[in-house]
């Protein structure tokens, strides 16, 4: 008789975390705090659209630390970090500490130049469970996203 057993990464499919610890999911119910888990566990992870990365990291109680990566060229890419509480009523992550920063690559990959082109700014970040986990970036400063549906990048399992 064969056995086949299957294997679940949490931070390859953050939708499992909820479902192994027992909660009733991001969008209501128990889960998040009562079990001591940051809600925002359930959405960590890396979302793209076109040539931008969004990564979302939870850090302390509700708190999630948002890095967005978006390259102009091969030799310059622009960076945002941003953290906020995140709100499991409304999925929303709103945040006031923008930093953005500009790179400038030399061709062994290294950073030439880095240019901070401001602090302070603001927005806030939506997350969408439908078909599968999506997030929309809503840039106050610079509207750089504006129209854009970032979609969760699943990882493959190694075999």
């Amino acid at each position: 008789m064969k056995r086949i057993i299957i294997l679940i990464s949490l931070s390859a499919v953050p939708a499992a975390a909820c479902v192994l610890s027992a909660c009733s999911g991001a969008s209501g119910g128990s889960g998040g705090e009562e079990d001591g888990q940051n809600p925002v566990m359930n959405f960590i992870g890396e979302y793209a659209c076109d040539r931008a990365v969004v990564l979302v990291e939870a850090g302390e109680g509700n708190s999630a630390t948002v890095t967005v990566t978006w390259g102009s060229s091969a030799w310059e890419s622009s960076e945002w970090v941003m953290s906020g509480e995140f709100d499991e009523n409304t999925l929303t992550i709103e945040y006031r500490n923008c930093v953005r920063t500009d790179h400038v690559y030399k061709s062994d990959g290294t950073v030439e130049l880095e240019n901070v082109m401001y602090e302070d700014g603001g927005g806030f970040i939506v997350f969408s469970e439908g078909d599968g986990l999506s997030l929309v970036w809503e840039d106050d400063q610079e509207h750089v996203a504006d129209g854009m549906v970032f979609t969760y990048v699943y990882e493959e399992a190694d075999e």
